[in-house]
């Protein structure tokens, strides 16, 4: 204190556990304030003064008439920097003016004993930081009593302005994102921003939302009363970071995943509250929200354009194909028409063979016309011109005929056929063409995908409708497919069935029929356990009922050639001096034409899936396989995969068919190792020319690689050739000499079993370890190059392996020798030489060293007794190193141990000499230390006894020679004890 003079004793401990507050009052002139002298202050005072000091919670105490206040430290960022440290010990009135009105009754209340206030989350707008500031705070007002009454007001506070501010602004944050979340146009949700702002306006106290495009900004909402902002809009979106004047600021909006700003947002800000960090976050995440909800209206607005364009080119689709397959039914009537013609002519009637090719364009003409028909039929649907024609009849019956025509298909495919079709209690009024398309449909979708096992059909009364039921044991469909099971054009992945031919409507065209008939249909699959078609058809109302009659031939007819096409008979293997041609083909006509054009150019074999030809591969390869890209159970290009991972076929010519045209599907053939590939349509002197060509290529390409693996069979060195994803396809016999690895198991996939580690070469050169297959391992040094394959078509790794185990060896033996020989130099301890020559003969040869010679003892059991005196004589010293196994010792392993040995040799020599040197100079340092000591014995006799020199001398040799002592000793002891020889 400066003049109440010092705190008095009660207040220093208090004082001094009070921080920098604490020091505040100690040093405060407290005579010069209300409350006087701090010896002079009550006892009540003085407690609730080192209450308050000595607590961590922000305190505040108001005492006497005048409210002076007394604080922590933990109150005073209550204070802000305008207020501290001049609030100590000045009036409340004086310190808060801007709240008086507000807490002076309250104070005021509790000194006149109207008990504790307690407020929470309350306003107050305090001037501490040189404006006035919007603050939140919790606090009490307890009464502090002298004796007499009511002395002090003790207040316990906590500011919760960021609690409530957070609150405030995450509440309009949540309510701007639901607001939003379902806008679908731009100036919507701008418009709905901005009526969530202004319900907000404690934190945004106008709003303006500019859509940045072509035109320039353009202001598209707005809230409050706003200024001029033309000039910060502009800044913005010139330079795409935020601007400020005063308390207005202008933010980008940015949608999501784009790198410009697609608007402006400007809000003013509550000048009442810093605009910190917390603001500014504030302000970003109300910015956005609204680029998400612009994003998602514009995305919205694209999706609508782009289903509208959709919906146009669906109709202009519908149109096309109106038109298209109206145009296509005239050539298929002058197709079909002659050939059915030919075929029944019986005055002239055909050759057989000529008859069987004719046979084979009817039966596919007939196959387009459905084809033609179904899309014609879709497009009527689409169109609205397709309508049922309703007439009442014994479904049945109808049902029965049906499945009665049907069965020998199914019997033809191996499968047992069931059909279940009781009387129903009355006529159903339905449409008998669409009927008949539903029920055979159903029926050939169920025999395709049955390799085994049986179809069911069942039809049953179901009160107000007919339950349709077709269920089969085939492969069944993913459960991820069903949802897109009955799209037009949608054909499963995941399934293979007797055929992979097809267009995708069959399944679409049953909904379309019973939609128009107002039923409906729905499956039941898993894959490996088959699928259950239910279909609903109401018993309707329609023509009067119409007399049952047989289902044209017409209608059953092409659904029974077509599954007739997909009974797998067997093919027989063909013999001949022809090149053997293997074609995998599952449209049996396509088959049998095949067949036909190359009889006379190959031995043809058939095969009418993937898997059956690369068995047939397998089993005997063939000179050259012709193979569609659409085939079931394993299609063009997985036979063409197994193939190339074989290295038994990876040459084998694979010619590829396909009904896709155009660069890149070529392409893609080309890319996936075909030799040749062909689009149908094609002609019969094209396909003939092309399999020849790449029979003769297939023969150059034996030759060279006949000639390639005699030269790599010539090379000592390991040689592999590896493509670009690291799987080795070929390795010669030195390769397995050296790892282990022969070129029988080949193709090695990655990770590649004589590399444990993963490591693979870093340099076109690298020296590597290698896991030999035995478990051993190998050093060897790899070289690889890039190359392109013999059709420039990918990438091949081609490498040699050089065995440098040896070279390796040897090295690493130098390297250690050396560092032995240098070790050797630096040790002079004999013991310690050869503790070290052990260790590095035993590291450098690979072996237990065991030394022998009449100096070390040897433990007989730690090693096998060299042949008595072999190489020893007297003097000589002699390391045996035994090896694992037995082994060869060559000439530079010899020379290795003989230049170690004359090192260990000198290094011992040194060793010895040293150590006689140090004797010696043991020896002297003793003697002159003997001299010092019986010197300082004499000098202490002839001082205590007044003797001469040579008298103490001979009275101290007299008194070691009477207590057989050495002089030495007799001389210490006088020197360290004093006491006189003639009484030691």
């Amino acid at each position: 204190m400066t003049a109440g003079g010092s705190a008095p004793d009660w207040a220093r401990d208090v004082l001094a556990a009070g921080g920098e507050a604490g020091r505040l009052v100690r040093d405060l002139d407290w005579s010069a304030t209300p409350l006087g002298p701090m010896a002079g202050w009550p006892r009540d005072l003085r407690t609730a003064v080192g209450l308050c000091l000595s607590s961590r919670f922000p305190i505040l105490l108001w005492w006497g008439p005048e409210l002076v206040m007394i604080y922590n430290d933990a109150y005073r960022p209550v204070l802000g920097t305008s207020k501290h440290p001049a609030a100590m010990g000045s009036p409340g009135k004086r310190v808060w003016p801007e709240i008086w009105p507000l807490i002076g009754p309250m104070l005021d209340g509790v000194l006149a004993g109207g008990g504790a206030t307690w407020s929470e989350d309350q306003l107050l707008l305090l001037d501490r930081n040189g404006f006035l500031e919007e603050c939140y705070f919790t606090f009490s007002y307890s009464p502090i009593g002298d004796g007499t009454g009511v002395a002090g007001v003790f207040c316990a506070v906590t500011e919760t302005t960021q609690e409530v501010v957070g609150t405030r602004r995450l509440a309009a944050l949540g309510e701007l994102a639901a607001g939003l979340v379902d806008s679908t146009d731009v100036d919507q949700a701008c418009a709905r921003a901005a009526a969530v702002l202004a319900r907000h306006a404690e934190d945004v106290r106008f709003a303006e939302i500019h859509l940045l495009d072509g035109a320039g900004p353009r202001r598209v909402a707005a809230t409050g009363a706003a200024p001029d902002v033309a000039d910060l809009v502009a800044e913005v979106a010139a330079t795409g970071r935020a601007a400020a004047r005063g308390a207005v600021r202008a933010t980008p909006v940015v949608e999501p995943g784009s790198a410009g700003a697609c608007a402006v947002l400007v809000v003013g800000v509550n000048e009442r509250r810093p605009f910190d960090a917390d603001y500014r976050s504030f302000v970003d995440l109300i910015a956005g929200h609204v680029g998400t909800a612009v994003g998602g209206a514009r995305a919205y607005a694209a999706q609508r354009e782009r289903a509208r364009a959709l919906a146009e080119l669906d109709a202009a689709k519908t149109v096309f194909f109106s038109n298209v397959n109206h145009e296509l039914r005239t050539p298929l009537t002058l197709i079909t028409g002659p050939v059915q013609d030919a075929l029944a002519d019986r005055d002239h009637p055909l050759p057989d063979a000529q008859r069987a090719r004719l046979e084979v364009a009817g039966r596919n003409a007939e196959r387009l016309r459905r084809l033609v028909d179904g899309m014609l039929d879709f497009a009527r649907i689409e169109g609205g011109r397709l309508r049922p024609e309703r007439v009442a009849v014994d479904l049945a019956a109808v049902t029965r005929d049906l499945v009665v025509n049907f069965a020998p298909a199914a019997e033809r495919a191996g499968l047992a056929f069931t059909a279940d079709c009781p009387d129903l209690p009355r006529p159903v009024h339905v449409d008998r063409d669409m009927w008949d398309r539903v029920v055979l449909n159903l029926l050939s979708n169920a025999v395709k995908y049955t390799p085994a096992g049986e179809v069911r059909l069942a039809l049953r009364d179901a009160g107000d409708r007919v339950r349709l039921t077709v269920a089969d044991t085939g492969v069944g469909i993913p459960a991820d497919e069903l949802p897109r099971l009955f799209e037009r054009f949608h054909r499963v992945r995941g399934t293979e069935g007797r055929s992979h031919e097809g267009s995708g409507i069959g399944l679409a065209m049953v909904r379309e029929l019973l939609h128009l008939l107002g039923g409906s249909i729905e499956v039941e699959s898993a894959p490996g356990r088959g699928s259950v078609f239910t279909a609903l058809l109401p018993y309707g109302e329609g023509a009067p009922a119409a007399g049952h009659a047989t289902p044209a031939a017409d209608a059953v007819a092409p659904y029974l050639q077509e599954a007739a096409t997909w009974t797998n008979t067997p093919f027989e293997e063909v013999d001949g001096d022809l090149p053997r041609l293997l074609v995998a083909e599952d449209n049996a006509d396509l088959r049998r034409y095949l067949r036909d054009l190359l009889a006379g150019h190959f031995s043809v074999e058939l095969s009418g899936d993937g898997e059956d030809a690369l068995a047939r591969v397998r089993r005997r390869p063939p000179d050259l396989v012709l193979a569609d890209v659409m085939m079931p159970r394993l299609d063009g290009f997985g036979l063409l995969r197994e193939l190339r991972a074989n290295p038994g076929t990876r040459h084998l010519p694979v010619v590829l068919l396909s009904a896709r045209a155009g660069e890149e599907a070529a392409a893609g053939g080309f890319a996936a190792g075909a030799d040749d590939y062909l689009v149908k349509p094609f002609s019969s002197v094209d396909l003939v020319a092309r399999l020849r060509a790449n029979l003769v290529r297939a023969g150059e390409r034996t030759r060279d690689a006949a000639w390639r693996a005699a030269v790599v069979r010539a090379l000592h060195d390991g040689v592999f050739v590896a493509d670009a994803f690291g799987t080795v396809l070929e390795v010669n016999d030195a390769f397995e000499r050296i790892t282990g690895w022969g070129p029988a198991d080949a193709p090695y996939a990655p990770p590649l079993p004589w590399l444990p580690d993963g490591r693979e070469p870093a340099r076109p050169t690298d020296e590597l370890e290698f896991r030999r297959r035995d478990g051993g391992a190998v050093r060897v040094e790899v070289s690889t190059s890039v190359v392109a394959d013999r059709c420039g078509h990918r990438e091949l790794v081609v490498g040699t392996v050089r065995d440098v185990t040896r070279d390796h060896g040897a090295r690493a033996r130098r390297a250690t020798a050396v560092e032995l020989a240098t070790r050797f130099t630096s040790l002079l301890d004999p013991v310690a030489l050869l503790d070290a020559a052990t260790a590095g003969f035993g590291e450098v040869f690979d072996g237990e060293v065991v030394p022998l010679g009449p100096d070390i003892a040897v433990p007989a059991e730690a090693h096998r007794a060299p042949v008595p005196g072999l190489l020893l004589e007297a003097g000589d010293r002699r390391f045996w190193v035994h090896f694992p196994r037995p082994r060869a010792v060559g000439a530079d392993e010899r020379i290795l141990a003989d230049v170690l040995a004359a090192n260990l040799a000198t290094a011992l020599d040194r060793a010895r000499r040293a150590a006689r040197h140090a004797d010696t100079e043991q020896q002297l340092r003793q003697a002159v230390r003997s001299h010092q000591v019986i010197g300082q014995a004499v000098g202490i006799m002839i001082e205590r006894h007044r003797l001469t020199d040579q008298v103490a001398f001979d009275r101290l040799v007299t008194a070691s020679q009477r207590r057989n002592t050495k002089l030495r000793e007799l001389a210490r002891l006088l020197v360290e004890t004093g006491e006189d020889p003639e009484l030691l």
